[in-house]
């Protein structure tokens, strides 16, 4: 096997455990194992920046970033490597796409940008998850139409969440018609988000390797939903996670353990053999 010299994790569902939360003292001696080694540990997420750095405040400085499911990719240092985002003339026709297919929202439509992120007031208290989604927006900015959204604003990513069947119906729309604009994925339950097409975690890892010189035969990659299907594919080292979506794990070696056992942590342990 070839040296394993990056491993990129998923968060929820894959390195978080069910309370949002990861064994610190042992990923702090994970992290002294990589910087003697020369190796690089990346969070590869839906999530964006601001919500990484306040999670792992204790780490920053000791991980590189592939964000908004490979909209934005930085290293530890800060080193911008890519941007991805959408033209606002995107805007409105991903909302009425969005809003034309009548589904059930779990919660509304929110346009998350490099700066700020916003939903419109329509969708204030729709679903049973919007007191949910305020956790990982809690700087959420409201709108009454999408010309209010700053002509300085970079959108990213647009994100909802639906009744799951009617999610996956319009992944499956968005991804068989629209597919040199937009790329729509899931992390499950529902959960979408729609980017700009031929992004997705795996496209955000090249720039890192590229950065560092690697390649993906020595990269390792976890993750537990569809939108990490992609880097699953493109590492010589996948891994999938117990509690992850059936196909997923059906599809790729398990890790060692689930997300609330630390998972990710003790398969990287046994993988290289090491002892913290």
């Amino acid at each position: 096997m070839t040296d394993i010299k990056m491993i990129a994790t998923d968060l929820d569902g894959t390195f978080f455990n069910d309370q949002r939360q990861v064994n610190e003292p042992k990923f702090a001696a994970l992290l002294d194992y990589f910087d003697r080694h020369d190796m690089h540990f990346v969070i590869a997420t839906g999530n964006d920046q601001p919500l990484v750095d306040k999670i792992f405040a204790p780490f920053l400085g000791r991980f590189d970033y592939v964000m908004n499911n490979g909209a934005q990719v930085s290293t530890r240092t800060g080193q911008h490597l890519r941007e991805a985002h959408f033209q606002a003339s995107d805007l409105p026709v991903i909302q009425n796409l969005i809003e034309g297919q009548n589904m059930h929202f779990r919660h509304g439509i929110i346009f998350n940008g490099v700066h700020d992120s916003y939903m419109l007031r329509d969708y204030i208290e729709v679903g049973d998850l919007y007191e949910d989604i305020l956790w990982y927006f809690p700087k959420l900015k409201y709108i009454d139409r999408i010309s209010e959204i700053p002509e300085d604003e970079t959108i990213v990513k647009v994100i909802f969440s639906a009744d799951p069947d009617e999610a996956n119906q319009f992944i499956t729309l968005v991804n068989a018609n629209y597919q040199e604009n937009y790329h729509a994925t899931t992390s499950g339950y529902g959960a979408i988000d729609v980017i700009p097409a031929n992004v997705n975690k795996a496209t955000g890892l090249d720039f890192l390797l590229d950065f560092y010189g690697l390649n993906a035969s020595q990269l390792m990659t976890f993750g537990d939903g569809f939108n990490d299907l992609e880097m699953l594919e493109y590492a010589a080292n996948p891994k999938s996670m117990p509690n992850g979506d059936t196909y997923i794990k059906d599809h790729f070696p398990q890790a060692v353990a689930d997300n609330n056992h630390d998972g990710v942590l003790d398969t990287i342990v046994q993988t290289l053999n090491i002892t913290l």
